[in-house]
């Protein structure tokens, strides 16, 4: 896309069951009842667990970093971010990045059309409480039509969001071409959820550490879905699980909620 001659354009606006299966340590409860279907809703089954997820930040809501180039900051009429090519000072955006406590992130993606290699460039940046940044991963764009490139395979943990925050960098070059604009729609980052490591000591007299099961188990007792059994000092691994129980586990889990 090539927006040329433009001086003046600014467009602003715009558990599954599975889970509890695998945390509990394999304890199956399946039930012949089908939920009703809702017309015109789409479930996503890769909602909780394990599997990969895949946030997207659009290139609506990255920012310049000097106010002085606001006027360049461009919004081409399908939301893509760019610079003139008239203008050929280099530029960076920011957008803050919202991944859960205890994710791998995996990969980082950049959508984009260029016609110079390495004109853009994104990456994750970690700020922690005394101004400290530093790079967790990075993509640099090809040359193509609209089109993602991705980073090499990265491993970066996200322990906790304490002291820290994680903001999404855009770093376009100074182009050598001055008959076309850079763009960029969107920065995608991939990543997937880990279970806590186990701790030193059972929080259950029925399970102890060599327990196969001890990790799910105290995983399901750190994070609030139970409570154990009895007056709470057991877990009873061995006994079977009642629907009501199961309920219980699963609204617990998924954090179910509804306005009134």
């Amino acid at each position: 896309m090539k927006l040329e001659g433009m001086k003046e354009h600014v467009l602003i606006g715009l558990l599954s069951t599975s889970i509890l299966i695998v945390l509990a340590g394999g304890i199956e409860a399946q039930s012949s009842e089908r939920p009703s279907e809702v017309s015109g809703v789409r479930m996503n089954p890769k909602e909780f667990g394990f599997g990969d997820r895949i946030t997207v930040i659009s290139a609506t809501s990255f920012f310049p970093a000097h106010r002085y180039y606001n006027d360049f900051f461009y919004l081409s009429p399908s939301f893509g971010r760019y610079i003139p090519f008239y203008i050929v000072v280099p530029e960076a955006y920011y957008a803050a990045l919202d991944v859960p406590a205890g994710a791998i992130i995996d990969s980082i993606g950049l959508n984009n059309t260029t016609d110079q290699d390495g004109v853009l460039t994104a990456s994750i940046m970690e700020r922690d409480r005394y101004a400290n940044v530093e790079t967790l991963g990075s993509v640099t764009s090809t040359v193509h039509g609209w089109n993602t490139d991705y980073s090499a395979p990265l491993t970066v943990p996200v322990p906790d969001h304490v002291d820290k925050e994680l903001v999404l960098k855009v770093e376009q070059a100074a182009s050598t071409n001055f008959s076309a604009s850079q763009y960029f729609a969107w920065v995608e980052v991939q990543w997937h959820r880990t279970l806590s490591p186990a701790p030193e000591s059972p929080s259950f007299n029925d399970v102890p550490t060599n327990h196969p099961f001890f990790q799910f188990i105290e995983a399901l007792k750190a994070s609030g879905i139970t409570g154990g059994c009895g007056d709470g000092t057991n877990y009873c691994p061995d006994a079977s699980l009642t629907r009501g129980q199961m309920a219980v586990f699963l609204a617990k889990a998924l954090g179910l909620h509804w306005p009134n």
